[in-house]
Protein backbone atom coordinates (compact mmCIF):
# COMPACT_ATOMS: atom_id res chain seq x y z
CA UNK A 1 0.00 0.00 0.00
CA UNK A 2 2.63 2.12 0.93
CA UNK A 3 4.40 1.34 -2.52
CA UNK A 4 1.63 2.31 -4.38
CA UNK A 5 1.19 5.68 -2.49
CA UNK A 6 4.51 6.43 -3.04
CA UNK A 7 4.42 5.64 -6.79
CA UNK A 8 1.30 7.66 -7.13
CA UNK A 9 3.24 10.93 -5.46
CA UNK A 10 5.97 10.06 -8.07
CA UNK A 11 3.68 10.10 -10.92
CA UNK A 12 1.89 13.12 -10.25
CA UNK A 13 5.06 15.49 -9.44
CA UNK A 14 6.53 14.07 -12.76
CA UNK A 15 2.84 15.16 -14.56
CA UNK A 16 3.20 18.24 -12.86
CA UNK A 17 6.44 18.68 -14.22
CA UNK A 18 5.52 17.50 -17.88
CA UNK A 19 3.30 20.37 -17.70
CA UNK A 20 5.21 23.14 -16.62
CA UNK A 21 7.97 22.00 -18.97
CA UNK A 22 4.94 22.00 -22.01
CA UNK A 23 4.30 25.13 -21.22
CA UNK A 24 7.38 26.48 -21.00
CA UNK A 25 7.81 25.09 -24.49
CA UNK A 26 4.71 26.55 -25.91
CA UNK A 27 6.06 30.01 -24.56
CA UNK A 28 8.88 29.67 -26.13
CA UNK A 29 7.21 28.71 -29.36
CA UNK A 30 4.59 31.54 -29.25
CA UNK A 31 7.83 34.04 -28.34
CA UNK A 32 9.56 32.89 -31.21
CA UNK A 33 6.96 33.15 -33.75
CA UNK A 34 5.89 36.95 -32.70
CA UNK A 35 9.29 37.74 -32.78
CA UNK A 36 9.47 36.14 -36.10
CA UNK A 37 6.50 38.79 -37.07
CA UNK A 38 7.78 41.60 -35.71
CA UNK A 39 10.83 41.34 -37.72
CA UNK A 40 9.14 40.30 -41.02
CA UNK A 41 7.33 43.25 -40.51
CA UNK A 42 10.18 45.73 -39.95
CA UNK A 43 12.38 44.05 -42.56
CA UNK A 44 12.46 45.62 -46.12
CA UNK A 45 10.71 43.30 -48.86
CA UNK A 46 13.92 42.87 -50.46
CA UNK A 47 17.65 43.85 -50.72
CA UNK A 48 16.80 45.81 -54.13
CA UNK A 49 14.26 48.29 -51.63
CA UNK A 50 17.00 48.37 -48.97
CA UNK A 51 18.77 50.25 -51.87
CA UNK A 52 16.26 52.17 -53.50
CA UNK A 53 15.04 53.60 -49.64
CA UNK A 54 19.23 54.06 -48.89
CA UNK A 55 19.33 56.18 -52.25
CA UNK A 56 16.20 57.78 -52.13
CA UNK A 57 17.50 59.07 -48.55
CA UNK A 58 20.52 60.58 -50.25
CA UNK A 59 18.19 63.38 -52.09
CA UNK A 60 18.06 64.85 -48.69
CA UNK A 61 21.11 66.03 -49.39
CA UNK A 62 21.14 69.63 -50.96
CA UNK A 63 24.60 69.24 -52.44
CA UNK A 64 25.15 67.53 -55.52
CA UNK A 65 28.47 65.29 -53.62
CA UNK A 66 29.38 62.01 -54.93
CA UNK A 67 27.09 60.17 -52.91
CA UNK A 68 24.01 61.66 -54.26
CA UNK A 69 24.82 61.42 -57.93
CA UNK A 70 25.40 58.04 -57.58
CA UNK A 71 22.32 57.15 -56.13
CA UNK A 72 20.51 59.76 -58.75
CA UNK A 73 22.22 57.22 -61.36
CA UNK A 74 20.71 54.05 -59.42
CA UNK A 75 17.47 55.54 -59.16
CA UNK A 76 17.05 56.26 -62.66
CA UNK A 77 18.55 52.73 -63.87
CA UNK A 78 15.89 50.92 -61.33
CA UNK A 79 13.25 52.74 -62.99
CA UNK A 80 9.15 52.43 -62.40
CA UNK A 81 10.43 50.11 -59.47
CA UNK A 82 11.57 53.47 -57.26
CA UNK A 83 8.35 54.95 -58.32
CA UNK A 84 6.72 53.92 -54.83
CA UNK A 85 9.39 55.40 -52.41
CA UNK A 86 10.20 58.67 -54.34
CA UNK A 87 6.10 59.47 -54.62
CA UNK A 88 7.25 59.10 -50.22
CA UNK A 89 9.92 61.36 -50.99
CA UNK A 90 7.52 63.99 -52.61
CA UNK A 91 5.89 63.92 -48.90
CA UNK A 92 8.78 64.19 -46.51
CA UNK A 93 9.68 67.35 -44.35
CA UNK A 94 13.02 67.85 -46.30
CA UNK A 95 12.47 70.43 -49.01
CA UNK A 96 15.72 68.93 -50.82
CA UNK A 97 14.54 65.41 -50.86
CA UNK A 98 11.06 66.68 -52.22
CA UNK A 99 13.06 68.75 -54.99
CA UNK A 100 14.75 66.06 -55.94
CA UNK A 101 12.43 63.05 -55.95
CA UNK A 102 9.92 65.28 -57.91
CA UNK A 103 13.20 65.84 -60.57
CA UNK A 104 14.08 61.97 -60.45
CA UNK A 105 9.93 61.34 -61.03
CA UNK A 106 10.85 63.07 -64.48
CA UNK A 107 13.63 61.69 -65.70
CA UNK A 108 11.92 57.88 -65.17
CA UNK A 109 8.51 59.28 -66.25
CA UNK A 110 6.27 56.76 -65.20
CA UNK A 111 2.52 57.46 -65.56
CA UNK A 112 1.96 55.84 -61.44
CA UNK A 113 3.91 58.99 -60.26
CA UNK A 114 1.31 61.52 -61.70
CA UNK A 115 -1.48 61.77 -59.54
CA UNK A 116 1.26 62.49 -56.37
CA UNK A 117 3.15 65.20 -58.65
CA UNK A 118 -0.30 66.62 -59.26
CA UNK A 119 -0.47 66.95 -55.87
CA UNK A 120 3.03 68.27 -55.28
CA UNK A 121 1.98 71.07 -57.84
CA UNK A 122 -1.04 72.26 -56.55
CA UNK A 123 0.31 72.10 -52.64
CA UNK A 124 3.71 72.41 -51.79
CA UNK A 125 5.36 75.40 -50.71
CA UNK A 126 8.30 75.42 -52.18
CA UNK A 127 8.55 77.32 -55.58
CA UNK A 128 11.53 75.10 -56.37
CA UNK A 129 9.57 71.83 -56.28
CA UNK A 130 6.63 72.86 -57.49
CA UNK A 131 8.74 73.75 -60.43
CA UNK A 132 10.08 70.34 -60.71
CA UNK A 133 7.07 68.68 -60.13
CA UNK A 134 5.43 70.50 -63.15
CA UNK A 135 8.49 69.83 -65.53
CA UNK A 136 8.05 65.90 -64.19
CA UNK A 137 4.44 66.15 -65.94
CA UNK A 138 5.59 66.84 -68.71
CA UNK A 139 8.03 64.31 -69.33
CA UNK A 140 5.37 61.85 -68.36
CA UNK A 141 2.96 63.79 -70.78
CA UNK A 142 -0.03 63.21 -68.16
CA UNK A 143 -3.11 64.27 -70.54
CA UNK A 144 -4.79 63.87 -66.85
CA UNK A 145 -2.65 67.26 -65.09
CA UNK A 146 -3.66 69.02 -68.32
CA UNK A 147 -6.18 71.46 -65.77
CA UNK A 148 -3.94 71.64 -62.91
CA UNK A 149 -0.91 72.77 -64.95
CA UNK A 150 -3.20 75.00 -67.11
CA UNK A 151 -3.99 76.22 -63.30
CA UNK A 152 -0.23 76.71 -62.17
CA UNK A 153 0.73 78.52 -65.62
CA UNK A 154 -1.67 81.19 -64.71
CA UNK A 155 -2.20 81.65 -60.71
CA UNK A 156 0.71 80.42 -59.46
CA UNK A 157 3.05 82.98 -57.27
CA UNK A 158 6.28 81.51 -58.63
CA UNK A 159 7.58 83.02 -62.43
CA UNK A 160 9.78 79.79 -62.44
CA UNK A 161 6.36 77.81 -61.83
CA UNK A 162 4.77 79.20 -64.41
CA UNK A 163 7.07 78.72 -67.03
CA UNK A 164 7.92 75.51 -66.13
CA UNK A 165 4.23 74.35 -66.27
CA UNK A 166 3.67 76.33 -69.89
CA UNK A 167 6.61 74.40 -71.29
CA UNK A 168 5.03 71.32 -70.27
CA UNK A 169 1.89 72.19 -72.01
CA UNK A 170 3.59 72.63 -74.95
CA UNK A 171 5.14 69.25 -74.76
CA UNK A 172 1.72 67.85 -73.95
CA UNK A 173 0.18 69.56 -76.57
CA UNK A 174 2.77 68.22 -79.43
CA UNK A 175 2.01 64.31 -77.92
CA UNK A 176 -1.57 65.50 -78.34
CA UNK A 177 -1.34 66.69 -81.80
CA UNK A 178 0.96 63.49 -82.92
CA UNK A 179 -1.15 60.96 -81.28
CA UNK A 180 -4.71 62.24 -83.27
CA UNK A 181 -2.00 62.48 -86.08
CA UNK A 182 -2.48 66.25 -87.16
CA UNK A 183 -0.59 68.99 -87.45
CA UNK A 184 0.02 70.63 -84.39
CA UNK A 185 0.10 73.92 -86.17
CA UNK A 186 -3.39 73.23 -86.85
CA UNK A 187 -4.45 72.83 -83.15
CA UNK A 188 -6.75 75.72 -82.21
CA UNK A 189 -7.25 74.64 -78.96
CA UNK A 190 -7.82 71.48 -76.11
CA UNK A 191 -9.08 70.52 -73.14
CA UNK A 192 -9.22 67.89 -70.35
CA UNK A 193 -12.51 67.41 -68.39
CA UNK A 194 -12.19 68.25 -65.20
CA UNK A 195 -14.50 65.19 -63.63
CA UNK A 196 -12.79 63.20 -65.85
CA UNK A 197 -9.43 63.80 -66.88
CA UNK A 198 -8.60 60.94 -69.27
CA UNK A 199 -11.42 62.78 -71.15
CA UNK A 200 -9.70 65.20 -73.87
CA UNK A 201 -10.46 67.50 -76.77
CA UNK A 202 -8.98 68.87 -79.55
CA UNK A 203 -9.58 71.00 -82.36
CA UNK A 204 -8.13 71.42 -85.25
CA UNK A 205 -10.11 73.77 -88.23
CA UNK A 206 -13.83 72.65 -88.18
CA UNK A 207 -13.09 69.25 -86.61
CA UNK A 208 -12.95 68.00 -83.07
CA UNK A 209 -11.22 65.17 -81.93
CA UNK A 210 -11.99 63.30 -78.50
CA UNK A 211 -9.60 60.80 -76.30
CA UNK A 212 -11.32 59.09 -73.70
CA UNK A 213 -8.44 57.26 -72.98
CA UNK A 214 -5.75 60.41 -71.62
CA UNK A 215 -5.01 61.39 -74.96
CA UNK A 216 -3.47 57.93 -76.24
CA UNK A 217 -6.00 57.29 -79.31
CA UNK A 218 -8.81 59.48 -80.91
CA UNK A 219 -11.63 59.83 -82.85
CA UNK A 220 -12.55 62.67 -85.09
CA UNK A 221 -15.94 64.34 -85.18
CA UNK A 222 -15.73 65.90 -88.99
CA UNK A 223 -16.58 69.52 -89.68
CA UNK A 224 -18.92 69.51 -86.10
CA UNK A 225 -17.43 72.90 -84.94
CA UNK A 226 -18.66 75.88 -86.87
CA UNK A 227 -15.46 77.14 -87.22
CA UNK A 228 -11.55 77.48 -86.23
CA UNK A 229 -11.73 77.40 -82.17
CA UNK A 230 -9.64 79.85 -80.61
CA UNK A 231 -10.24 78.82 -76.99
CA UNK A 232 -12.03 75.78 -75.43
CA UNK A 233 -13.54 74.60 -71.60
CA UNK A 234 -15.17 72.00 -70.34
CA UNK A 235 -17.67 72.53 -67.65
CA UNK A 236 -16.13 71.05 -64.71
CA UNK A 237 -19.38 68.76 -63.49
CA UNK A 238 -20.36 67.71 -66.60
CA UNK A 239 -17.70 66.40 -69.03
CA UNK A 240 -20.02 66.62 -72.10
CA UNK A 241 -20.82 70.61 -71.87
CA UNK A 242 -18.21 72.63 -74.09
CA UNK A 243 -17.50 75.79 -74.69
CA UNK A 244 -15.77 77.07 -77.74
CA UNK A 245 -14.65 80.82 -78.24
CA UNK A 246 -15.11 80.55 -82.26
CA UNK A 247 -12.83 82.74 -84.70
CA UNK A 248 -15.44 85.81 -85.84
CA UNK A 249 -18.15 84.03 -84.87
CA UNK A 250 -18.35 84.40 -81.19
CA UNK A 251 -19.27 81.59 -78.39
CA UNK A 252 -20.65 78.45 -78.55
CA UNK A 253 -21.65 75.47 -76.82
CA UNK A 254 -22.35 71.72 -77.25
CA UNK A 255 -24.35 69.59 -74.16
CA UNK A 256 -23.82 66.39 -76.21
CA UNK A 257 -19.64 66.12 -76.39
CA UNK A 258 -18.93 68.04 -79.12
CA UNK A 259 -21.91 66.57 -82.04
CA UNK A 260 -23.66 69.50 -81.96
CA UNK A 261 -22.69 73.33 -81.04
CA UNK A 262 -25.58 76.45 -80.47
CA UNK A 263 -24.55 79.99 -80.45
CA UNK A 264 -24.39 81.95 -77.17
CA UNK A 265 -23.81 85.67 -78.43
CA UNK A 266 -26.77 87.45 -76.85
CA UNK A 267 -25.02 90.52 -75.39
CA UNK A 268 -21.90 89.96 -77.48
CA UNK A 269 -21.14 92.56 -80.21
CA UNK A 270 -20.11 90.59 -83.05
CA UNK A 271 -18.61 92.50 -86.09
CA UNK A 272 -19.28 91.60 -89.70
CA UNK A 273 -15.86 91.16 -91.31
CA UNK A 274 -13.34 91.65 -88.69
CA UNK A 275 -11.43 88.86 -87.00
CA UNK A 276 -13.10 89.17 -83.87
CA UNK A 277 -11.87 86.15 -81.26
CA UNK A 278 -11.87 85.25 -77.66
CA UNK A 279 -8.64 84.21 -76.60
CA UNK A 280 -9.95 82.78 -72.65
CA UNK A 281 -12.61 81.32 -71.40
CA UNK A 282 -12.84 80.21 -67.69
CA UNK A 283 -15.88 78.40 -65.83
CA UNK A 284 -16.15 78.95 -61.99
CA UNK A 285 -15.47 75.55 -60.80
CA UNK A 286 -18.07 76.17 -57.74
CA UNK A 287 -20.89 77.43 -59.81
CA UNK A 288 -20.74 76.28 -63.74
CA UNK A 289 -23.12 78.82 -64.30
CA UNK A 290 -20.77 81.71 -64.16
CA UNK A 291 -18.31 81.93 -67.03
CA UNK A 292 -15.74 84.63 -68.05
CA UNK A 293 -14.38 85.41 -71.21
CA UNK A 294 -11.70 87.96 -72.47
CA UNK A 295 -12.17 88.83 -76.09
CA UNK A 296 -10.04 91.02 -78.69
CA UNK A 297 -9.72 91.77 -82.49
CA UNK A 298 -6.80 90.60 -85.13
CA UNK A 299 -6.01 93.79 -87.35
CA UNK A 300 -3.73 94.90 -90.19
CA UNK A 301 -2.54 94.04 -93.51
CA UNK A 302 0.94 93.04 -93.99
CA UNK A 303 1.30 93.25 -89.71
CA UNK A 304 -1.04 92.12 -87.66
CA UNK A 305 -1.61 92.63 -84.65
CA UNK A 306 -3.77 91.70 -81.28
CA UNK A 307 -6.07 94.24 -79.74
CA UNK A 308 -7.71 93.56 -76.51
CA UNK A 309 -11.01 94.57 -76.01
CA UNK A 310 -11.71 93.23 -72.86
CA UNK A 311 -13.59 90.70 -70.68
CA UNK A 312 -17.46 89.74 -70.14
CA UNK A 313 -19.24 87.21 -67.95
CA UNK A 314 -22.20 85.00 -67.76
CA UNK A 315 -24.08 84.01 -64.88
CA UNK A 316 -26.67 81.38 -66.24
CA UNK A 317 -24.32 78.84 -68.16
CA UNK A 318 -23.36 81.53 -71.69
CA UNK A 319 -27.20 82.32 -71.81
CA UNK A 320 -26.32 86.18 -71.72
CA UNK A 321 -23.21 88.31 -71.77
CA UNK A 322 -22.34 91.32 -69.48
CA UNK A 323 -18.92 93.59 -70.29
CA UNK A 324 -16.66 94.33 -67.22
CA UNK A 325 -14.46 96.56 -65.88
CA UNK A 326 -12.25 94.15 -64.59
CA UNK A 327 -8.81 94.36 -66.15
CA UNK A 328 -7.23 97.07 -68.61
CA UNK A 329 -7.83 97.27 -72.37
CA UNK A 330 -4.39 97.41 -72.99
CA UNK A 331 -3.88 94.38 -71.37
CA UNK A 332 -4.01 91.18 -74.04
CA UNK A 333 -5.53 88.12 -71.54
CA UNK A 334 -4.31 85.09 -72.80
CA UNK A 335 -5.94 83.01 -70.39
CA UNK A 336 -7.87 83.05 -67.68
CA UNK A 337 -8.59 80.61 -64.75
CA UNK A 338 -9.81 80.12 -61.13
CA UNK A 339 -8.05 79.62 -57.76
CA UNK A 340 -9.60 79.44 -54.51
CA UNK A 341 -12.24 81.56 -55.88
CA UNK A 342 -10.82 84.15 -57.01
CA UNK A 343 -10.50 85.20 -61.05
CA UNK A 344 -7.15 85.28 -62.45
CA UNK A 345 -5.74 86.12 -66.08
CA UNK A 346 -2.31 86.12 -67.72
CA UNK A 347 -1.49 89.20 -69.62
CA UNK A 348 2.67 88.11 -70.83
CA UNK A 349 4.40 87.06 -68.19
CA UNK A 350 2.32 88.91 -65.47
CA UNK A 351 -0.25 87.86 -63.34
CA UNK A 352 -3.56 90.29 -63.28
CA UNK A 353 -5.86 89.67 -60.17
CA UNK A 354 -9.33 90.38 -61.66
CA UNK A 355 -12.13 91.66 -59.45
CA UNK A 356 -15.40 90.20 -60.57
CA UNK A 357 -18.54 90.60 -59.36
CA UNK A 358 -20.56 87.98 -56.93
Amino acid sequence: MLNTTLFNLKNSKLNRRRSIITGLAIAALIAVVALAAVNATATPRSVADMNISRWVNELANDKLTAKRQEAQRNLELVGEAAVPQLIVGLRSDNASQRKNSADLLGYIASPLATDALRNTLRNDTMPAVRRNAAWALGEIKAAGAINDLEQASITDRSQIVRASAADSLARIRTTLAGAARVNEQLVGAYASAPSQPDLVYLTTRRDLLVSRDGGKTFTTLTNALPSQVSALAINPKNPKQLYAGVEAMGMYASNDGGATWTALNTGINITPGARETVSAIAIDPDNPNVIYIARGVWLGTSKVDFYPTGLLSSRDGGSSWQALMAGSMDQAIAKLAFRDGQLYGLAGDRVLTLVTPR
